[in-house]
C-alpha cells in the first residue's frame, strides 16, 4: 500500500468517525467530488461500518459463559473419542484444556463487550457528521436564494395559512418553502434527507411543487412567517442570525405531520434516536443539541412560545420565535 493510500484511508475513516474539523471536512468533501477512487474507497469504508449495524443490540445470557463452556467440554469430548478410533494412526486431535478454553471463552465475550458498542457509536457519530453536512450545505442555498430574493428566506406559507391536516382541511406543506431550494438548483435532494434516516433518491421534474413524500425530507422547517411578516434576513442583527434555528432534524412533536400531545414535552428528534438534533441557524452556522431548548432566548425549537396545543394555523409569537413546522404535511 503506498503512502498516499494510507493517509486517504485515514482521511476518510476520520470523516466518517466524526474527527475532522469543519476545515478538513470541506477539504474532503472537494476531494471526493473530483476524484472517483477516493468516493469508492469512502464507500467501502461506509459499507464496512453499516454491517454493524445489521447485528442486533441485545445483552448477552447471563448462562452465556457456562453454555460456552459446557459446548467446548462436549467438543473435547468428542475429539477424544475420534482420538480413540484412530488410534494407531500417524495423526492425532490437539484439544484445549477447560482453562484454555475458558480463557478463549472470555475472551470473545470481552472483545464482544468492547468492540461491538464502540463501533456502533462510532457508526452514530458518522451520521451525525454527515446529517451536520447536510446542514450546512441547506445553510449555503438559503443564503444563496435570499440573495436573490431581497434577503427573504424560502417561503412557501405567502400569509398565515393551515400547515398541518385537521379535520380534513388540505394544509399548505411548510416543506414546499425548502423545495424552492432544488427548483432554483441551489441544493440537491439528497442533502435533504436525514442519513440517519435513510436516504430514498428522486429526481426533480416539471410541476413538482414539493418533496414527493414525508421519506424525502428528513428535516424541520421555521415557520416563515412572523407578527412582523415574513422572515427577511437582513433585519436580523448579527447576535440575533447567530442564535435563531431556522432548522434542525424532523420535530418530534409533529410524527408523520400531526400532533401529537404526549411528545410536547420530548427533548429530541426521532431522526437519530433520541440523543439529540442538529440545528441550523440564520447566520448558516451548524451545532449539535441535545435538547431543543437551544433558540434565540432558550425557547423550545419545535414549539411556539408559551403553545402546547395546536390546530395547525399557530405561528411564531415573535420575530425571533424559532417554531419549527412538520417536515412534510402534503398528504
Amino acid at each position: 500500500m503506498s503512502s498516499r493510500q494510507s493517509d486517504d484511508d485515514g482521511l476518510i475513516i476520520d470523516l466518517l468517525l466524526g474527527r475532522c474539523d469543519a476545515r478538513q471536512r470541506g477539504e474532503i468533501e472537494e476531494r471526493l467530488a473530483g476524484e472517483p477512487d477516493l468516493r469508492s474507497l469512502k464507500q467501502d469504508v461506509q459499507n464496512a461500518l453499516s454491517a454493524m449495524e445489521l447485528l442486533p443490540e441485545v445483552e448477552p445470557s447471563s448462562d452465556l459463559v457456562s453454555r460456552t463452556l459446557q459446548r467446548v467440554a462436549s467438543t473435547r469430548l468428542t475429539n477424544a473419542l475420534i482420538a480413540r478410533e484412530q488410534k494407531g494412526h500417524r495423526w492425532s486431535f490437539s484439544t484445549f484444556s477447560m482453562r484454555e478454553a475458558g480463557t478463549i471463552a472470555a475472551a470473545v465475550l470481552l472483545l464482544a463487550a468492547l468492540f461491538v458498542p464502540s463501533i456502533r457509536q462510532a457508526r452514530r457519530r458518522m451520521l451525525i457528521s454527515e446529517c451536520a453536512s447536510n446542514m450546512g450545505q441547506i445553510g449555503s442555498a438559503v443564503s444563496a436564494y435570499a440573495a436573490s430574493n431581497d434577503e427573504y428566506l424560502p417561503i412557501a406559507l405567502e400569509s398565515p395559512a393551515q400547515w398541518m391536516q385537521v379535520s380534513g382541511r388540505k394544509p399548505v406543506s411548510n416543506s414546499a418553502a425548502l423545495f424552492k431550494l432544488l427548483q432554483s438548483s441551489h441544493a440537491s435532494p439528497r442533502v435533504f434527507q436525514c442519513p440517519a434516516r435513510g436516504i430514498e433518491s428522486f429526481a426533480v421534474v416539471e410541476g413538482m411543487t414539493d418533496f414527493p413524500s414525508e421519506r424525502h425530507v428528513g428535516y424541520s422547517y421555521q415557520h416563515p412567517l412572523t407578527p412582523e411578516g415574513p422572515i427577511r434576513r437582513s433585519r436580523y442583527s448579527p447576535a440575533e442570525q447567530e442564535k435563531m434555528v431556522i432548522l434542525s432534524d424532523s420535530s418530534p412533536v409533529f410524527p408523520g405531520g400531526c400532533f401529537d400531545r404526549s411528545k410536547v414535552s420530548a427533548l429530541a428528534s426521532d431522526n437519530h434516536g433520541g440523543t439529540g438534533q442538529n440545528v441550523l441557524r440564520l447566520n448558516n452556522s451548524v451545532a449539535w443539541a441535545s435538547n431543543p431548548n437551544v433558540g434565540v432566548d432558550g425557547n423550545n425549537i419545535f414549539l411556539a412560545e408559551g403553545v402546547f396545543d395546536y390546530r395547525g394555523d399557530e405561528m411564531p409569537t415573535s420575530r425571533t420565535d424559532s417554531f419549527l413546522l412538520p417536515a412534510y404535511t402534503s398528504n
